[in-house]
């Protein structure tokens, strides 16, 4: 029959495939997969896309990018263009004002910490003479003062504790902050009592800053004798009134208008054509552009630094 015949065919053929060499049998199994696969119907398959213009490819290379960012681990602070450099090296403040951006300076905590630990190593180095680590601590309290009275006393808030005890300071710096115009010129009848630091100032932060230094003295234990500590001090304190006296009547641009009776007296011959005056300077009008909240240190800088309340030029 011929359903017979069709086993007898098949059994024929796999005695046929057993008795073949094995190899053979691979490349025979091989050729019929192929076979099957050119005659199977092929799968349908999703349209191309075409790349949009403006999808760029990334491709390395070798060569710089077009646009570098800018490193911000950099300690110097950007400088004012030589557009409001004058040609004696003042500040031509009122043109510079009425342009200057200020930013957050990145990473300024690393020049704080640099800055606590240089003067911690002088003050703590017996190499050093007496009166260097003496200077270096009354720094150090002079900057903390300054930073301090400025930010929680000068600019206090309304009704706080510190508004009730420092009232006199308070009201006397807010107003003017109010009296100053954008481009650091003052508005007509200001109260000229809040451009020059006063004796009275003065005295308070020699008081401060000799009682600080004493008492840092005895806590952390340094060999250091404190009859020089409020001869230090004074200096300091009149390093301070002269260089700000100074400085902030130039950056009102008063210097030809404003004396007064209550206070270090505005010494002309102090040299502002430095990049540490200017950098004093724009330090300052950054204090006014930010609307109070940062730069508190005036010429002791540091704390700011320390606290990231420091504003630098927008690089």
């Amino acid at each position: 029959s011929i359903n017979q015949s069709a086993g007898h065919d098949q059994r024929t053929s796999q005695q046929t495939i057993a008795a073949m060499h094995p190899r053979r049998v691979v490349a025979l199994l091989a050729c019929a997969s192929s076979a099957a696969a050119l005659q199977a119907p092929r799968q349908p398959t999703a349209p191309a896309t075409q790349r949009q213009p403006n999808q760029r490819l990334r491709v390395a290379t070798l060569e710089p990018p077009a646009t570098k960012k800018p490193l911000r681990l950099k300690i110097k602070s950007p400088e004012p263009t030589n557009d409001f450099v004058k040609p004696d090296g003042t500040l031509d403040v009122i043109p510079f004002s009425a342009q200057a951006e200020y930013e957050l300076k990145p990473r300024q905590r690393i020049v704080g910490l640099a800055y606590i630990s240089t003067l911690a190593a002088v003050v703590a180095s017996s190499r050093i003479p007496s009166f260097f680590r003496l200077l270096g601590l009354q720094y150090a309290a002079f900057s903390a003062f300054e930073y301090c009275f400025h930010r929680w006393c000068m600019h206090a808030k309304y009704g706080t504790v510190c508004d009730k005890i420092f009232s006199r300071w308070n009201r006397l710096h807010v107003q003017h902050h109010l009296d100053t115009n954008d481009d650091m010129t003052m508005v007509e009848g200001y109260n000229w009592k809040g451009i020059r630091f006063n004796y009275l100032t003065s005295r308070l932060s020699v008081v401060i800053g000799s009682s600080v230094s004493y008492l840092l003295v005895k806590a952390l234990r340094l060999d250091l004798p404190f009859w020089p500590t409020p001869l230090v001090s004074w200096l300091l304190a009149m390093y301070h009134g002269i260089l700000w006296n100074k400085l902030h009547t130039d950056s009102h641009d008063l210097q030809e208008t404003l004396t007064w009776g209550d206070g270090v007296k505005y010494v002309k011959n102090v040299p502002t054509g430095n990049r540490y005056a200017r950098w004093l300077l724009t330090n300052h009008i950054g204090h006014h552009a930010i609307n109070g909240v940062g730069n508190y240190n005036i010429v002791f800088p540091g704390p700011d630094h320390l606290a990231g309340t420091f504003y630098q030029l927008k690089t």
